[in-house]
């Protein structure tokens, strides 16, 4: 066993650099610390190179996605508010999360749709999902909104299923870890409001 997980480490360091990088980023961020968006941009090059290279599309392109709002949350939290102080959570209008919950269910499928033109498309539908509700949670999180959270769960469990599906084993943990801390996160930033 020890010679296998050896093997596995040998043939994949950049997941597991990667996932290292994302535990420690998101951990960073349920404390509401701005340098979680810096550590998660280190992660998300090297899961755009694991992600095209086992030919998640979705995965791939949301990659791309994240480090332009990595960058946009970062300067969010930093001076994001009408002082352009520290910005605070806060909570999403209803009729804006539903706007945003509506989005990602017609974007899931149409996804979908263009995923499943692609041959080597692994899971078009499951995968399509994942992308879509991951642009929702993302922009929430870049905003500094508490429902973030939830929709990380939402994700993060889907995407550990998907992963341990692709035998991205470190990954499928990797989000069983992210499903906890988005746990973590929604408790912290609810206390921190009140």
């Amino acid at each position: 066993m020890l010679a296998s997980i050896e093997e596995y480490i040998r043939q994949n360091p950049i997941e597991i650099i990667g996932s290292l990088l994302t535990i420690l980023a998101i951990w960073l961020n349920t404390k509401q610390n701005a340098w979680g968006w810096i550590v998660g941009i280190l992660s998300i090059v090297c899961y755009i190179y694991v992600f095209a290279s086992v030919w998640l599309l979705g995965d791939f392109l949301l990659n791309i996605y994240f480090f332009v709002t990595s960058l946009y949350g970062w300067y969010q939290w930093r001076y994001g508010s009408q002082e352009h102080q520290e910005l605070a959570v806060s909570l999403t209008k209803s009729s804006e999360l539903l706007i945003l919950i509506s989005l990602a269910i017609v974007g899931a499928v149409l996804l979908g749709m263009l995923f499943s033109t692609y041959p080597q498309a692994a899971v078009p539908y499951w995968d399509a999902v994942i992308t879509s509700f991951s642009l929702v949670a993302q922009w929430l999180l870049a905003r500094k909104k508490l429902e973030n959270w939830l929709v990380w769960i939402f994700v993060d469990v889907q995407a550990s299923m998907i992963y341990f599906y692709k035998d991205l084993i470190v990954t499928g943990f990797l989000y069983i870890i992210l499903t906890i801390l988005a746990v973590k996160g929604y408790m912290n930033w609810k206390t921190s409001m009140s």
